[in-house]
């Protein structure tokens, strides 16, 4: 009888751990939205200064989040995620104007989410639902709750795509994943939830967070 031995596994220190984690925190953030909104503020300095102050606080209260998700990757309450997405989808209206339409029905924000996981949403719903192909578009984000879940939207109105089979890709959160793929990811491993897709071509795309609720 041959004895084969088992490949050692791999230990990784707290402090690799905590490097590899900010590496995937720096991964989720959208280097386009970041130039674009430094752009857009270098404009508005030389022709607008209340619109570039109030950019300014945006993008600040925007990068406090993403520096205090560095910090703790622990799943933060939604209120706090909502006041981010709120600032983000302002430097997103201002920076496509009238073209895009973002709209909040925040219904319940007492649960706990992943940070920054509603953004890259957005992003995916402005850049490849409503810019590929439309003029105009509105996205909507939504939260509230059932008996069992909480729920978290983000829905557009934008050109749609063949979503079957697109639930099972699995989620992943490498260099090469895509940011619904990290969102995915970090929904399932932090919250025990899940991630569903549904699109229709010509009709628009909605993205759902279901985060379960804790017994007890």
């Amino acid at each position: 009888m041959i004895n084969e031995e088992k490949p050692e596994k791999k230990h990784h220190s707290p402090e690799e751990i905590r490097a590899e984690e900010r590496q995937r925190i720096i991964r989720r953030i959208d280097p386009h939205f970041v130039f674009n909104t430094l752009g857009a503020i270098r404009i508005a300095t030389k022709t607008n200064a209340d619109l570039a102050y109030n950019m300014i606080y945006d993008f600040s209260k925007y990068l406090r989040a993403v520096f205090h998700a560095l910090t703790d990757e622990e799943t933060i309450l939604f209120r706090e995620e909502a006041a981010c997405i709120v600032c983000y989808a302002d430097l997103e209206k201002i920076r496509f104007g009238e073209n895009i339409t973002i709209c909040m029905e925040i219904e319940e924000e007492n649960f706990m989410i992943p940070p920054l996981s509603v953004p890259p949403l957005i992003e995916n719903a402005v850049r490849y639902g409503l810019l590929n192909g439309r003029i105009k578009g509105t996205v909507t984000v939504k939260s509230y709750q059932t008996d069992t879940e909480y729920i978290v939207q983000v829905e557009d109105d934008g050109t749609g795509f063949e979503a079957a089979g697109y639930d099972s890709i699995p989620g992943d959160d490498g260099p090469q994943a895509g940011g619904l793929q990290r969102v995915r990811y970090r929904v399932e491993k932090m919250t025990g939830g899940r991630v569903d897709i549904k699109s229709f071509v010509g009709i628009g795309t909605i993205v759902t967070l279901r985060i379960p609720k804790k017994e007890g």
